[in-house]
């Protein structure tokens, strides 16, 4: 209804950014002019946040001053990007090493604490402010806008919900209703529960979809198998994150919902900062983030990413392991923003139990936020490889005690709705990525197959 659109536009968005501290609708303004920007005039603006950033950092963060120092390099003379180069790589050793050096100290913003949900087998503790919030999602909702969709439009969220917190889990359902939002499960992607959100949606008629990929393609599966003679013809376009779309997903995914699909990725650490547009081109928001890509040591071209919006905790130069390079072509969606293509994407699988339910990868990266919630011993370094319906190994890096595998077992049984699981727990030296260079945290081994 469209009382509710205006209610969660007019009154719930700017009330929450006050209450926050935030201005995404201020910077949402800003990006929408500065994404026609020439290029040159993107890496003018680029510079001088750059150089804000550094000569901020060089006096506020331990660091940052001592690397400076030790690399002779002075903030107030880097005014191109090859100079910029010259500053050494960030990576998430030193981060957990170097935290409280890192951080700077005269910050005067809100500070949020965040945990990174692991994606690549490794969990950092990490402070963002409300000023990078809200350049990040200014970016999102510039990028959604491109499909004429905007703050306060009908959402079906199929998302993520604490493994831990009840509290969380309890309000969160309720603060979507005034965001115009209804958020579902998508942990759980059992044909009862498809079956259960096919009705929502169908009764819902959102006017978008976001979700994890995979989630939403089982959703879009589920009603192509059953439910193929219903349209909901609302919905403008589907936003999906954490993983690919294989091709043949995607078909289905737009086939069924009668409505482009759109990638957008990033990482916790920096946010989101690339965005599918019509065309099917990656847009870097080059107005919050710096993306190199760099072959290091003769491996495939990675990306390296700068944040030039977080003064608390600054992440300059920062490896994330995901694989890709720059493009110099120009979309024809008239964006002039720059071009990303991938060499190898964040993949993930489904995990398949035996009575046939499947459930999203995505479940792995909440309990470990839950364990550090929960002030259990995380698992720093780990891949969680399935060997059987019933038969996970869970091979990890760093010592865990007996205590917290007993609880991530629980946690894990208990998402599962399944008490004859077998988790094996077994410390390894060093994980290994896989062929690609990309480090997956999920492997399945069962028989492969387009699920």
């Amino acid at each position: 209804m469209k009382i509710y659109k205006h209610i969660a536009r007019n009154i719930h968005f700017p009330i929450t950014q006050l209450i926050k501290g935030e201005k995404v609708g201020k910077y949402l303004n800003q990006l929408e002019e500065s994404q026609y920007f020439s290029k040159e005039q993107l890496e003018d603006l680029q510079i001088q946040k750059l150089q804000n950033l550094l000569v901020y950092v060089n006096e506020n963060s331990l660091y940052y001053k001592n690397l400076f120092e030790k690399e002779s390099i002075n903030p107030k003379e880097i005014t191109t990007f090859q100079q910029f180069q010259k500053i050494p790589f960030l990576t998430k050793e030193i981060i957990t090493t170097q935290q409280n050096n890192l951080t700077t100290q005269n910050y005067q913003g809100k500070i949020y604490q965040c945990t990174t949900s692991g994606s690549t087998g490794k969990t950092l503790n990490f402070t963002v402010t409300s000023e990078y919030s809200s350049w990040d999602w200014a970016s999102r909702w510039r990028a959604r806008r491109w499909f004429d969709v905007n703050i306060g439009d009908k959402e079906m969220a199929i998302w993520g919900r604490p493994v831990y917190n009840k509290l969380s889990r309890f309000f969160d359902p309720v603060k979507a209703i005034f965001r115009n939002t209804i958020l579902l499960d998508g942990f759980d992607v059992s044909e009862e529960n498809l079956e259960k959100y096919s009705r929502i949606l169908f009764r819902y008629k959102p006017e978008y979809i976001y979700g994890y990929s995979n989630s939403v393609f089982q959703l879009a599966k589920h009603i192509y198998d059953f439910h193929h003679q219903k349209t909901i013809p609302t919905i403008k376009a589907i936003f999906v994150t954490a993983e690919m779309l294989y091709p043949d997903q995607r078909d289905i995914v737009e086939k069924v919902f009668n409505a482009p699909v759109s990638n957008e990725y990033g990482c916790s650490e920096v946010g989101g900062f690339a965005f599918e547009c019509k065309e099917g081109n990656w847009h870097i928001s080059s107005e919050n983030v710096i993306v190199e890509s760099i072959s290091i040591d003769e491996n495939p071209p990675e990306f390296v990413l700068t944040s030039l919006t977080n003064f608390h905790m600054p992440f300059i130069r920062y490896r994330i392991g995901d694989l890709g390079e720059l493009s110099n072509d120009k979309c024809t969606c008239e964006v002039n923003l720059p071009i990303l293509k991938f060499n190898a994407g964040k993949t993930t699988d489904v995990i398949r139990l035996k009575n046939g339910r499947k459930l999203t990868s995505e479940i792995f990266l909440y309990l470990t936020r839950a364990m550090v919630e929960n002030k259990l011993q995380p698992l720093k370094n780990f891949k969680i490889i399935q060997k059987e319906f019933d038969l996970f190994t869970i091979l990890h890096e760093n010592e865990i005690n007996s205590e917290s595998k007993k609880q991530f077992t629980q946690l894990f049984l208990n998402l599962l709705k399944e008490n004859d699981i077998i988790i094996q727990f077994q410390q390894v030296e060093k994980l290994e990525k896989d062929k690609t260079g990309k480090f997956r945290y999920y492997i399945s081994e069962l028989k492969n197959e387009i699920i």
